[in-house]
């Protein structure tokens, strides 16, 4: 361990005192000193840097409590604005936001799969528009990528949808697009994990996990202690590819047995033009095989087609079982699973909530709360937003 610099303890202070504002009520600079135990000389000049900084602002007097009343200061969400980004396998998006999250433009370019030289074209493009409809100065621009992810270093060194390898998606990005503004690039799981947290259904809980099972694949963002949790190399989550079937089954990793292969959309999609096939007598056999698409899958289940519900409570099996594994390991109180697979509703969920309860140990099971995603689509731009926030601010 090494003594902290001076300039280290002081941006330390000032993340505090920025925290205080950010997450409270409207708070005097005795009551800010009061919750982060620093001095009222240090929170004076901390407090005055943020006033000319324009990230706080005086919003009035308080109460008295016989003396001079105090002025009570409160965060200022349009001193800055911050461009979210994530690449997709079809489409790059993104959104500018103020800084509580708020969404107050979006854009969209599609991604070309054949190539990175496309898919950067495609990011380059949307953050160029995103900088031109921003109306107040970046705090900075965050990027949700998939694949394993040197997230210090900005580099993915592995996506096996976009065909990355070792790709320094950071500097990239900073060459090319020309822009001065910090960039922070993470796995798209990891900052879905974030963004629940600090947006959606995760509501500040320190430790949590995300399960994101979309149309082409699934991963887990684990978040300990109020951090995302990135392995050594930055592979924890990677869950897609455990085993957990006990056949056969394919996957397109060249294993078999793997979750993705038995959860993942492209798996329902599969086993359901297998049933259609089987059951002539279900909704599904009414659809051509080679245009089904996931879409095709979820109304069927809604429409209560009991051989498309049979499937999802099967992918609540399967997916249930990664679950009930990351919860004796990992021991979070929350659970969220989002992504295309989770739209399937109740029968996919009360699966793999029993699954959970049969595989887990009871007192950890009963302590540990499984919901549905609440961000939708925008949940990995916003959990860009928040790494931003959490980087150069320290407020989330």
């Amino acid at each position: 361990m090494r003594k902290a610099t001076a300039q280290q303890l002081k941006e330390h202070n000032q993340r505090l005192v920025s925290k205080a504002i950010y997450t409270g009520q409207a708070a005097s600079r005795a009551a800010i000193a009061q919750e982060t135990r620093l001095t009222r000389p240090t929170v004076s000049q901390i407090v005055g840097e943020l006033l000319q900084a324009g990230l706080v602002q005086e919003v009035g007097p308080g109460a008295s409590s016989g003396g001079k009343p105090p002025m009570l200061l409160g965060f200022n969400d349009d001193a800055y604005q911050i461009i979210g980004l994530h690449v997709g396998g079809r489409n790059s998006i993104g959104a500018v936001t103020d800084l509580r999250g708020r969404i107050l433009t979006r854009a969209v370019q599609p991604s070309a799969r054949s190539e990175d030289e496309g898919v950067l074209l495609g990011l380059c493009l949307v953050l160029d528009e995103l900088r031109a409809q921003a109306t107040r100065p970046l705090l900075g621009i965050g990027v949700s990528a998939p694949g394993l992810v040197d997230y210090e270093r900005g580099v993915v060194h592995y996506s096996a949808n976009l065909g990355w390898r070792d790709l320094p998606l950071k500097e990239q990005l900073a060459t090319r697009c020309g822009d001065r503004a910090p960039i922070f690039v993470d796995n798209d799981t990891n900052l879905a994990a974030l963004g629940e947290r600090v947006f959606g259904v995760g509501g500040g809980v320190d430790n949590m996990v995300i399960v994101m099972a979309g149309t082409r694949g699934i991963g887990a963002g684990v978040i300990i202690n109020g951090e995302i949790y990135h392995g050594t190399t930055g592979g924890a989550g990677e869950i897609g590819h455990m085993p957990i079937a006990d056949h056969g089954v394919p996957c397109v990793c060249g294993r078999q047995g793997c979750l993705e292969a038995v959860a993942s959309g492209w798996a329902l999609i599969r086993r359901a033009q297998e049933a259609a096939v089987l059951y002539p007598n279900s909704t599904l056999s009414t659809l051509a095989p080679d245009t089904f698409t996931f879409e095709n899958v979820r109304q069927a289940v809604e429409a209560g087609d009991p051989v498309a519900v049979a499937l999802a409570r099967e992918a609540g099996r399967y997916l249930g079982l990664a679950v009930a594994t990351l919860i004796s390991t990992v021991n979070p109180q929350r659970v969220v699973v989002g992504g295309s697979v989770s739209e399937l509703g109740e029968p996919f969920f009360d699966s793999l909530r029993c699954t959970v309860a049969e595989h887990t140990l009871s007192l950890l099971a009963d302590q540990t709360e499984i919901l549905p995603a609440s961000l939708g689509t925008d949940v990995n731009v916003l959990g860009a937003v928040a790494q931003v926030l959490m980087g150069e601010l320290g407020v989330v």
